[in-house]
């Protein structure tokens, strides 16, 4: 079965996914590099290059383990009832407010590009799916009954996804424009 995944967030992965073989090349060059430099038990570089190396074809792996996709278009997403695309906001009873819960796939929990993924195919995902606005449902949570109420469903939109890149970009300092 093909993986859900929004449009735009298939960009973002081919652009991670780019990234990821030009680091794990320049990984392959550090390898290489400290290799030369001799007895490769005591070579504290050698190592860690390896190390970061097994770190990046993990996650290379990881995204292509999610293939094949199926893209979901901005304007197939309704907002009538909990679907795969919705931010959903749900009360859990006896809790002081509401929280917003984004519908999404593996891949954009993967790149953390919106807050409080809750995946398709988690028990949560399931509970809500299909859900209209004021209905409830009740999960086991630790072996105990929790009631939530669906209080509103939304479309993700391009907007909360470039705030939220933006929030990133800023947060490592990049999100000045640059001369080239």
């Amino acid at each position: 079965m093909a993986t859900l995944i929004l449009r735009d967030t298939y960009r973002e992965l081919e652009k991670e996914m780019k990234s990821l073989e030009k680091l794990k090349r320049e990984t392959a060059d550090k390898i290489r590099d400290a290799a030369d430099h001799g007895d490769l038990k005591e070579n504290a570089e050698y190592h860690a290059a390896r190390e970061e190396q097994s770190l990046i074809v993990y996650k290379i792996q990881l995204m292509q383990s999610h293939a094949p996709f199926k893209l979901i278009e901005n304007s197939e997403i309704g907002t009538d009832a909990v679907e795969f695309g919705n931010k959903v906001t749900i009360r859990e009873e006896g809790a002081d407010g509401a929280e917003d819960y984004y519908l999404l796939g593996p891949i954009e929990s993967e790149l953390d590009l919106f807050p409080l993924v809750v995946t398709y195919h988690s028990p949560f995902g399931q509970a809500i799916v299909g859900k209209k606005v004021n209905e409830h449902f009740t999960l086991d949570i630790q072996g105990k009954d929790t009631k939530f109420t669906i209080t509103a469903i939304e479309k993700i939109s391009g907007d909360q996804e470039d705030a939220r890149n933006k929030k990133n970009l800023s947060a490592i300092g990049l999100d000045k424009k640059t001369e080239e």
